[in-house]
């Protein structure tokens, strides 16, 4: 059988495969000039072997110790009669040796077959799917059970609560009129406290500047690694032809490219359009999780993460869409740097900032984290919490690290304290992707909901032993998790604390007459914390507001009515904390101006 390649089409090939590391074989596949099974097929003729695909019912070999053989290039297997099989998918610029050695020995004929990469690869999967479905479902709980957020408080948290909550009482029934002023004073020194930290990052990201695309250009010349691409989807078959255009843009070797669009297998319509929109992308494939709980994102990560063969490992959610040179911009910070560098984020940008109040107050959210608090830390060797999505790893790092945790809903800024823990730097990077805010008020809250949980359940974890944290983070690291975390958190919940004094006041005076001196005194402090808060965050979004965003920062004076609503997730969020820990409420996509 002929490939019916031309003398150019061959040498050019040769040279990319010379250029980026990589086969002959690979690189015509990636150039889209023939595909695997014809080149198994023509290899398997100059053979004198049989080309055919792995029979579903056979069953992989493993060695003494019981693992896999790891080859992508070939595989041992035995079929139902007992009969061996080895089959391979040979690289094209060693056919001629091995093409002797089969001469030397016609009886191989009996137990060789040829096949393509794909279908080794999709053997190995079926083959260990049960082992890493358990693998994914466990995930830290398995061996790392003090960071996993499977169990939500520890016995000694238990015990640690139950007596702040008794002298929390004890103190009510013993000076009530002094117990709530007391509490609410201490709310408005931690929502002072955190603005103070916002205040020190808007000082510090005036004269920071933004993260360079550094030397880019230059990875072009060197021999590349392979890179893999994780995309997680659940229920969003509308996105597949966008997200898979958008993945094929990645300027990066098509032969050191592999994608995985992780599903679950329970979602037919996403599985079948995502499998069509990749049929011409020989590099791209899905893989569908098991069924089983928890049902979270990270789950899904961990059950793919061991197919990876990249050296670094990136991850995009359904609706991003990264510039098209991220990954040389995070592979160029990543040779520019030192192995202790574990993780880049890429800013996060909202492409539908524009759309409505909703999405634009979310935009100018990300704006001040991505572009102003991430920069900041990472310029001072300090803890990040991650963002969901456009986080670049080594991949030796993540696998030391144990994945992300599949019982903790706020996987990615757990993932950023846990790396820091164990001695890793996390940078960013400029290259940024886009992505869709929630247009639908139910949708944002859920979303909002679940990343407020997830944060009270990294607090928890990561303060299980907290000397054990303060010696692995440095007390410059522990402070900073301290107000990060617990910045976080208490600023979602403390604007309902202010409204609900507020009105408290308000009713005293018009419904009695009654004017506290003290009720004055915190509502001065209210007014305070929430117009010191709001002229910090008006700053920093001016500071690092792009041109697109820039129109739609006249909508922050309804500021404080965000950060109210974002006080009533949190209530929900406190809630879900204790009756539905591991409850993953997906965020819906869809691309702005469709009804898909």
């Amino acid at each position: 059988m002929s490939l019916a390649l031309s003398t150019d089409d061959f040498e050019d090939a040769c040279r990319e495969a010379e250029r980026n590391g990589s086969s002959v074989d690979e690189e015509l596949v990636a150039a889209g000039l023939t595909s695997e099974e014809r080149l198994a097929e023509a290899m398997g003729a100059v053979l004198g072997l049989r080309s055919e695909p792995i029979a579903l019912g056979a069953s992989l070999l493993r060695d003494g110790r019981g693992a896999l053989d790891a080859s992508e290039r070939h595989a041992k297997t035995c079929d139902g009669a007992m009969r061996p099989r080895l089959y391979l998918a040979p690289r094209l610029d060693r056919l001629g040796s091995l093409r002797e050695r089969v001469a030397r020995s016609p009886e191989l004929a009996a137990t060789l077959r040829v096949t393509t990469r794909r279908e080794i690869a999709s053997a190995r999967r079926r083959a260990d799917a049960a082992e890493r479905s358990t693998r994914a479902r466990l995930s830290l709980a398995a061996d790392h059970n003090r960071w996993s957020a499977r169990e939500v408080l520890t016995a000694g948290q238990a015990a640690v609560a139950v007596l702040l909550l008794v002298a929390l009482a004890h103190a009510w029934f013993a000076v009530p009129h002094l117990f709530w002023p007391a509490a609410h004073g201490t709310a408005s020194l931690c929502a002072f406290g955190f603005t103070l930290f916002r205040l020190r990052v808007l000082i510090g990201a005036a004269a920071l500047p933004s993260p360079a695309r550094v030397a880019v250009a230059g990875s072009a010349d060197t021999a590349l690694p392979i890179y893999s691409v994780l995309v997680a989807l659940h229920r969003e078959a509308a996105m597949a032809e966008p997200l898979a255009r958008a993945m094929a843009a990645l300027d990066w070797p098509r032969s050191r490219l592999e994608v995985f669009f992780v599903c679950e297998a329970n979602d037919p319509d996403t599985i079948a359009a995502v499998e069509r929109a990749i049929r011409n992308e020989p590099n791209f494939s899905v893989i569908a999780t098991p069924r089983t709980d928890p049902t979270t994102k990270p789950k899904a990560l961990n059950f793919a993460l061991p197919l990876t063969r990249g050296e670094y490992v990136v991850l995009f959610d359904a609706e991003d869409r990264p510039d098209p040179g991220q990954l040389r911009a995070a592979h160029a910070a990543f040779r520019a740097a030192p192995p202790r560098l574990a993780c880049l984020q890429a800013p996060l940008v909202i492409r539908n900032a524009a759309n409505g109040w909703l999405e634009t107050l979310f935009a100018l959210e990300y704006a001040v984290l991505f572009r102003a608090i991430l920069p900041w830390l990472a310029r001072r060797g300090l803890p990040l919490p991650l963002g969901g999505t456009s986080n670049h790893f080594r991949r030796a790092a993540l696998v030391e690290a144990g994945g992300w945790d599949s019982h903790n809903v706020a996987e990615d800024a757990d993932l950023g304290i846990r790396l820091s823990r164990l001695g890793y730097r996390i940078g960013t990077i400029g290259c940024p992707t886009s992505e869709i805010a929630p247009a639908r008020f139910i949708d944002w809250r859920n979303q909002r909901t679940r990343w407020i949980k997830g944060w009270c359940q990294t607090s928890l974890v990561h303060m299980r032993d907290p000397r054990l944290a303060w010696r692995q983070l440095g007390p410059r690291a522990f402070l900073t998790f301290q107000i990060l975390f617990g910045g976080m958190i208490a600023a979602s919940l403390m604007h309902i604390v202010f409204a609900a004094h507020l009105a408290t006041a308000i009713y005293a005076y018009l419904a009695r007459d009654e004017v506290r001196i003290s009720a004055g005194i915190l509502a001065a402090l209210d007014l305070f914390n929430i117009v010191f808060a709001y002229a910090v965050f008006i700053l920093t979004a001016r500071l690092v507001a792009n041109d697109a965003e820039r129109p739609l920062l006249r909508r922050l004076w309804s500021l404080w009515f965000y950060w109210l609503i974002v006080s009533l997730a949190g209530i929900r969020a406190i809630g879900q904390l204790f009756h539905a820990p591991h409850k993953w409420e997906k965020t819906p996509h869809r691309e702005p101006g469709t009804d898909a």
